[in-house]
């Protein structure tokens, strides 16, 4: 989104500075969609957060959809607005293997 220019230099740092004030400062990338206090606190997507930008060709729109279990009716209603999608997952040693676990988060993604 910064390099399409729907968020500038100085709305980046200034997240980075509230995220680091916060002990978050891995977060504030995720702050341009997440614009609510609680996920913010909480560190995990509530509401369908939307962005778009355009190409010469094309027009595109990000929906950040809520991925934890309790929300989600919020993720199907975006979900549903989508051409397509992308699961996005924590590549972090322990997060990544329990995802794919029995009953695990990432799994029920793909195997009702």
């Amino acid at each position: 989104m910064y390099l399409t220019g729907q968020v500038d230099k100085r709305t980046l740092d200034k997240y980075e500075r509230e995220a680091k004030e916060k002990n978050r400062e891995t977060w504030y990338l995720s702050w341009a969609l997440d614009t609510n206090q609680e996920e913010r606190d909480k560190g995990k997507t509530v509401e369908v957060g939307r962005a778009s930008f355009e190409t010469t060709r094309k027009r595109f729109t990000i929906l950040d959809a809520p991925g934890h279990a309790g929300f989600v009716p919020n993720m199907i209603s975006g979900a549903v607005q989508a051409d397509i999608g992308i699961l996005v997952i924590s590549a972090r040693r322990g997060e990544f293997e329990t995802g794919f676990e029995r009953k695990g988060q990432t799994s029920a993604s793909f195997y009702p």
